[in-house]
């Protein structure tokens, strides 16, 4: 697998003001929590010290994310998100405004509200255990070879999505501990990540 982190799309960014949005404070929130529970961060021991993790709600324009490497922040303000305004899963690229550039995972971000109409919060973290147990689970999986932030990636989980329904979990196999979650509501959605991951470190523990 290559680095973690890196922004691997065609990017045009447009630096403006931080985002006014409704749903802002909600994410504000999953985020703090989902950091919290070590499933958003940045650790030296783990993928070479690079942030990981970010998470998105549908906008009237495309969808609201958190930027780019703000993995090691405790919690995040309005500038540290960004808006995507256009994408081309195909030709890798990507349209975004804000304080600071969107996230590498953006173009995955797309692919879900893309595939989904029901889709209005994708939530990106990573646990060790849940991606472990996966299978187990029934967790859908991408192909092993697509990387993340790239247009295979994408197209994965796009895939993935089109066939789930409202609420559904998807491992990004190519992407070490990368799990996405997608769903109508932010709290259904988060609520069904963090039971999976409960579910997963307990058969972890049964296990040794």
């Amino acid at each position: 697998m290559t680095q973690e982190g890196v922004t691997k799309f065609q990017l045009h960014w447009t630096a403006t003001a931080p985002q006014v949005h409704p749903n802002l404070p909600v994410l504000q929130r999953w985020r703090d929590r989902f950091y919290l529970e070590g499933l958003i961060g940045a650790d030296p021991q783990r993928y070479a010290g690079i942030g990981f993790g970010n998470i998105s709600c549908r906008s009237d324009r495309g969808f609201i994310v958190t930027a780019t490497q703000t993995g090691h922040l405790s919690t995040l303000s309005p500038e540290n998100f960004c808006e995507v305004t256009g994408w081309d899963i195909l030709r890798n690229q990507l349209q975004a405004e804000g304080p600071q550039p969107p996230s590498s995972e953006a173009l995955s971000h797309a692919a879900c509200y893309d595939a989904n109409a029901d889709i209005q919060w994708v939530f990106h973290v990573h646990s060790a255990e849940l991606w472990q147990h996966s299978a187990a689970l029934g967790i859908a999986a991408t192909p092993l070879e697509s990387e993340y932030g790239t247009p295979a990636m994408a197209q994965a989980v796009a895939e993935i999505s089109q066939r789930a329904h409202s609420l559904f979990l998807i491992q990004m196999a190519g992407h070490e501990d990368g799990i996405i979650a997608a769903g109508k509501t932010a709290d259904k959605t988060g609520s069904l990540l963090l039971d999976a991951v409960m579910v997963a470190q307990l058969s972890s523990a049964f296990r040794k």
